[in-house]
């Protein structure tokens, strides 16, 4: 399945789930289940290759900064 199509179904849940009284059926819930544990192995991927920027946007600027003052 992909990454757009998991987060489609889970938004779609998300609007069934309000329509229901914030309830899900046992079929919906397994759904859930399995929708949000392939969108943890998705999220996992990206943290595990270093695929994710860890730190503000202020911290990179300064840091290039840095680097290409050093480098002058």
């Amino acid at each position: 399945m992909k990454p757009v199509q998991i987060l489609r179904d889970l938004r779609e849940l998300q609007e069934i789930w309000r329509k229901n009284n914030f309830q899900y059926t046992k079929e919906q819930r397994a759904l859930y289940d399995k929708l949000t544990q392939l969108r943890y192995q998705r999220v996992r991927f990206f943290y595990d290759n270093n695929l994710v920027f860890k730190g503000s946007k202020a911290a990179a600027d300064k840091a290039s900064e840095l680097e290409e003052n050093q480098q002058s």
